[in-house]
């Protein structure tokens, strides 16, 4: 198992206070507009609150990157503390169905085991339009973005159900794996950096260009630089708020060109599902997007393989026109 802990200091984490940027907005040095900018937040980034009072009809805030400033209080959106342990609720379905069915659950395991091997993630460093980028990135969470940043693809997968990874617990705890307790980070040890497959049905594509970039990828914001956030319902037609976030990177996304919004577009909010393989992962970050973008902070991050049922048949995105 990856030893990326060894050596840091883990200072326990008061449940906090977490913030959605509901509108295009500054973060600030002091509560005022007499300074200029430090940097510009866009919808839907997630910041957590150092005090939980307005000053002069201003917050102050962390963002999920560690810069700390004010943000005018009309542009974010409170989310209530959370504290303890959770387990991601389970949703019906909105009984959207493939024509012809292939999301059977036969053969798929209904939940992770702790043995499945995790090996290391490899490092890598990304060469982009925008200047090289450091298989960490350019700092916040160094632990997580190690994971994220990788780009080796395992001899196989383990096929398991949509419930298995959206099922999986994790603490209410910091925004940085290197702000975590001891016994944190044993909660999700043994389910960090399995390679899974898992079927489900597409509600988006965003790729996160522009805005201020995240230090996975050195605050690049061109579109091919960027990570793309896409959530996956076990159900065609479910809603965005039930969804596991899987993702893909700029660094794979050099190995599959024919990767692209606009060919994998007829899959999204479509009765035809798709079949992601990649490694799971814990983004702490996110807290503020649950039950409004995603249902878990595990992911499936990144994705190396993607697969379309089109035609009856999975269809390996690689080969699509």
């Amino acid at each position: 198992m990856l030893t990326l802990f060894a050596g840091v200091l883990y200072l326990p984490s008061a449940a906090a206070t977490d913030a959605i940027v509901k509108h295009r907005a500054t973060l600030r040095k002091d509560p005022s507009t007499h300074h200029a900018p430090i940097l510009t937040l866009t919808p839907p980034e997630d910041v957590e609150l150092v005090e939980p009072a307005q000053t002069a009809g201003y917050y102050h805030v962390r963002s999920s990157e560690g810069d700390e400033g004010w943000v005018r209080a009309r542009s974010l959106e409170i989310v209530p503390a959370q504290s303890g342990s959770t387990v991601p609720p389970s949703h019906p379905g909105s009984g959207g169905q493939p024509a012809s069915p292939p999301a059977a659950t036969t053969g798929m395991a209904s939940s992770i085991s702790p043995s499945w091997d995790k090996p290391d993630p490899n490092q890598t460093t990304f060469h982009g339009p925008d200047g090289d980028c450091a298989p960490t990135g350019d700092g916040g969470d160094t632990f997580t973005n190690a994971r994220k940043n990788r780009t080796d693809e395992p001899a196989q997968y383990h096929d398991v159900t949509w419930k298995a990874v959206q099922g999986l617990a994790y603490p209410v705890a910091g925004r940085s794996l290197a702000n975590w307790t001891a016994q944190q980070l044993a909660e999700i040890q043994p389910y960090e950096g399995v390679a899974v497959s898992v079927v489900g049905y597409l509600a988006a594509i965003k790729v996160e260009a522009g805005g201020s970039g995240e230090s996975t990828n050195c605050h690049f914001s061109n579109a091919v630089e960027v990570d793309w956030h896409m959530p996956l319902v076990e159900h065609s037609g479910d809603p965005e708020a039930t969804a596991i976030v899987v993702e893909t990177t700029p660094r794979v996304r050099q190995m599959h060109t024919k990767w692209t919004p606009g060919a994998l577009a007829p899959w999204v909010n479509s009765a035809d599902p798709v079949r992601i393989s990649g490694w799971t992962l814990l983004d702490p970050e996110h807290r503020a997007h649950l039950g409004k973008y995603r249902s878990t902070l595990w992911e499936i991050h990144p994705i190396v393989k993607i697969e379309v049922f089109h035609d009856g048949q999975w269809v390996n995105a690689d080969d699509l026109p």
